[in-house]
Parts: C-alpha cells; structure tokens; sequence
C-alpha cells in the first residue's frame, strides 16, 4: 500500500489544523473567515450583529435599593439657582456683607515680577486642550456605554454597582453577559457611536489621551519657564473670602470688575487651580489605575486602589470636566466676550473682532473633525487602530 506524506494530505494552509488535531474542514472554515483587506467596515455584522440597545436615563444608587434620576437635576439645579440669585441679591443691600466686599474685593494681589497678558502660545495651547479633551470625553462615554455601570469594590456583581445607565440586570438570566450589557449611543454622541465598538473607542481615547498629555506637558515647562504660573496658583489665604464675595457678585448679576488680562479673580484662580493642578493629574492617574497590566504589577497599589474605585474616580473626573467647560464657556460669552476671546486667542486686550473671528474659526475646525470622526471610524478601523497604536505604542512598550 502507498503512503502519502502529510504534504500531500494536508496542503500548507491546513498544516496548522492537521498537527493541532482540528478536522482539515473545521481549520477551513475558519480560515475563509479571515481576511487581510487594511480598509475593512464595521459593517452590520459587528460584534457579532447585535442590535441597537438603549439603556436608561443616568441614576445614582441612595440607600441600599433606592435609585435617583439624575435627569431630576434639571429642574432641581434651575430652582436652586433661582433661589440662589434671590438670595445674593438681597444680601448685597445688607451693610455687613457690602463691609465684606469692600474688604474683599474679589481678587488677591499678585507680585511685582508677576507677568501681564496672554501669549500667543497660551493661545494655541487652549485651543489644543479643548480640541483633544472633547475627543477624549467623547470616546469615554463610548467605553462607558459598553458595560454602563459603575462600582466601588472590585466585588462588581449584580446589585453592586452605585451608578448606572442601563435597567438592573436581570436576577432570572444565568448568562447574562457584559455585551448583553452594553447600550448604543448616538454616532453624534459616542465614538464612533456603535454598539459594542469599545475596542475603536480605546484607541481614541488613549491615541488622543496622549496628544493631550504631550500637550499638557509642554504647557507645564512654558507656564513655569515665563512665570505664567503665579496667575494660576493662589499665594494668599485671602483667596477663600475673595471667592466668596466673587460668588455672590457673579450670583446677583452683578459681574466682578474684568481683569483677566493681568489678574484673575479669586473664583478664577481656584477653578483655574483645581483644573491645571488637581484634575488633569487625577485624570492621568485614575487612568494609569484602570490598566489591569499595571494593577498586576502593582499590586501593592491595586490592592487599595483598584481597577473599578479607578474607573469611578475616572469618571467623576470627566463629570468635573463637563461642567466646568460648561460654566466656564457660559461666563466667558457672558462677561464680555469679544475681549474675553481677544484674550485668549488673539493675545491683546481690546474688544475687537479679531479674537471672535479665531475662535469661530477653531470651533468650525472642531464641529467638522467631531462630525467626520464616526463615519471615519466605521469607514476605516484599521487606520484608527494603527495611528492609536502609532500614539500609544511606546509607553505600552516602556511599561
């Protein structure tokens, strides 16, 4: 009887699945399944083709079972702000509060050598920081949407978590899965907007996380460098009375005198404060400590800090972001804004149009790269994959 050598009984392509013991058919099928196209869709069959699933408004866990909208927020926060410039208006008309602010104007004194003005390059680092940070919340939410639910103990099972954008998760379903979990988000919203896209969404968020803290780092050396940083970090305890009574001038409608071009005042500087100096390397750390590769190799770290106490830090982090982006656009158009934009992105103190005109400019620029990124995304996931990787390779390979 003839024999044939396993060349002839198994063609190259099936050599792996013939000496691993899988039939030649089976090693086949799975083989026609692959494919090397570089410009591969995220068609309808992604993730498996599960459909679009949408969750529930946000809600916070109060006690042990109860649970609180926090679309109720809305109205609450409106009523409470009502009250709020009821309540500094009036105060203004009392002797002892005007005493007050008298004695405390709103801002405190900077020294001599204290620099005046905005460069140009703070300019472009403001624009440069808002443009990334968008990108980054954006594909954050996305990696949020595909397990919807934040916890405080690495013990994250049913029932534990204390936040939640999805229905609580069903006690009569054994096979209950993480990707049964996750919900859609809007294309406009999300990054890239698919159900199940977390894998597209991380490469964003790191590719971009890293523009960002590149970014903050030549922000750093320059603010230091030429002495900017003393307009930023408060060198007096004035400071605490100072905001208060900025608060309540900003409360009453009554807007503090506008400085910004050499001094902030005391509300300012705190805001400004927390964001440069407290969340930004909060935001860094929190991310650092979701890393299972790094919470395995610290483990005297992770033991305390672990991945989910990270992620919710992570995410209230990114929460103090939203709203201080939010506040802080609202004050700068209310305030003055053809000088506050002047300010900041033309670097001169009038209140031309040149500055409106820049900044209207930067933000055409970021709706038209925040309308494109999802179809981009859908349309070529394995550009998004190599520049991320592109982005984020060597500090993967440094750790």
């Amino acid at each position: 009887m003839q024999t044939r050598s396993n060349d002839e009984l198994y063609p190259a392509a099936d050599k792996t699945a013939a000496t691993s013991g899988i039939p030649t058919h089976v090693g086949a099928s799975f083989r026609t399944q692959l494919t090397n196209k570089p410009h591969e869709k995220v068609g309808e069959e992604w993730a498996g083709g599960i459909p679009a699933q949408y969750g529930v408004a946000p809600r916070i866990r109060i006690g042990h079972s109860k649970w609180f909208n926090l679309l109720w927020l809305i109205p609450i926060g409106f009523v409470l702000l009502v009250a709020a410039i009821a309540v500094a208006s009036g105060l203004r008309t009392v002797p002892a509060i005007q005493d007050f602010m008298k004695t405390y104007p709103g801002m405190s004194e900077l020294p001599s050598w204290a620099p005046v003005g905005l460069p140009a390059w703070l300019g472009w680092q403001h624009f440069l920081n808002f443009f990334f940070m968008f990108f980054i919340i954006r594909a954050g939410w996305q990696i949020l949407a595909d397990h919807p639910r934040l916890y405080w103990t690495r013990h994250s099972g049913p029932g534990r978590n204390w936040f939640r954008m999805q229905n609580p998760i069903p006690a009569d379903d054994p096979l209950y899965t993480a990707k049964a979990d996750s919900i859609t988000l809007p294309a406009g919203v999300g990054l890239p907007g698919r159900r199940h896209t977390i894998g597209l969404a991380r490469w964003w968020h790191f590719g971009v996380d890293t523009l960002w803290l590149a970014n903050g780092v030549v922000f750093y050396v320059l603010i230091f460098v030429t002495g900017q940083w003393v307009r930023l970090v408060p060198l007096h305890w004035d400071v605490f009375p100072n905001a208060i009574s900025v608060a309540i001038q900003y409360l009453s409608l009554h807007w503090p005198a506008d400085s910004g071009w050499t001094n902030y005042n005391a509300l300012q500087l705190i805001a400004y404060f927390l964001t440069v100096f407290v969340a930004a390397p909060l935001a860094l750390i929190t991310g650092l400590g979701m890393s299972p590769a790094l919470s395995t190799k610290f483990k005297w770290i992770s033991k305390y800090f672990s991945v989910q106490v990270a992620r919710s830090l992570h995410f209230l982090i990114m929460v103090y972001f939203v709203i201080f982006i939010i506040v802080h656009v609202t004050l700068v158009m209310a305030t003055g804004a053809l000088q506050n934009l002047n300010h900041m992105f033309a670097s001169r103190n009038d209140e031309t149009w040149v500055g409106f005109w820049i900044f209207a400019l930067a933000m055409a620029v970021t709706v038209v790269v925040w309308v494109a990124a999802s179809p981009l995304t859908i349309r070529y996931p394995r550009i998004i994959q190599k520049v991320g990787y592109a982005l984020v390779g060597p500090a993967q390979r440094l750790f």
